[in-house]
């Protein structure tokens, strides 16, 4: 069968340079790779790589994008297999515990404070941001609908939850280091439990 090149082919090199970044950011962060590295790292041109990615910026608010949108997919996966708003919960904090150290989230924050960015770069970060909050949303609301937990406002508590499991992520990392995994497991274990204390209606 004769292969057509064209479309597939550009797939492919979009495929490898996105792969290529992702290495490269998640070793050094945002600002000390440059569009040079990711050339020699996924060989292509500088041509073909401007083709598919106009900036490093460009390059690196898609290559967390996706990331994002694969930790999403997971959680979706995994909120399949669990009955009930309390176990999904606990869930939860356990996807966000797998995923505390994941050096792309530094590389982002890196980004985020670098500088001033234009309007469309700060849409996007939002977007980012949102897209993180949706799965603790959707709980959330989803408690509340049932009535689980104590009425209120549901962007309130979703900045004040989404806030918890995130700050547990960054003490961990800067202030546990002979702590495992499982160590940093138990205490966002402990965190849903001492919350749904607060909220829950039971």
């Amino acid at each position: 069968m004769l292969r057509i090149k064209g479309r597939s082919d550009g797939e492919e090199t979009k495929k490898r340079i996105v792969l290529k970044a992702t290495q490269l950011f998640v070793q050094k962060g945002y600002a000390a790779v440059t569009m040079n590295e990711v050339c020699a790292a996924s060989n292509v041109s500088k041509g073909s790589l401007y083709h598919h990615f106009p900036s490093k910026d460009e390059l690196f608010l898609y290559v967390v994008e996706e990331d994002t949108a694969q930790w999403l997919q997971a959680w979706e996966d995994k909120k399949k297999e669990i009955v009930g708003v309390e176990e999904r919960l606990y869930a939860l904090a356990e996807h966000y515990a797998n995923d505390f150290q994941n050096p792309l989230i530094r590389a982002l924050e890196e980004f985020s404070r670098s500088r001033a960015h234009p309007e469309d770069v700060t849409k996007r970060l939002v977007l980012l941001y949102e897209a993180a909050s949706h799965a603790c949303r959707d709980l959330l609301k989803e408690g509340m609908d049932r009535g689980y937990f104590i009425k209120g406002d549901l962007e309130d508590y979703v900045i004040i939850v989404n806030g918890m499991l995130e700050g547990i992520g960054r003490v961990s990392e800067y202030s546990m280091h002979e702590k495992t995994s499982d160590d940093i497991k138990k205490y966002y274990r402990e965190s849903v439990r001492l919350l749904l204390r607060g909220i829950y209606t039971g």
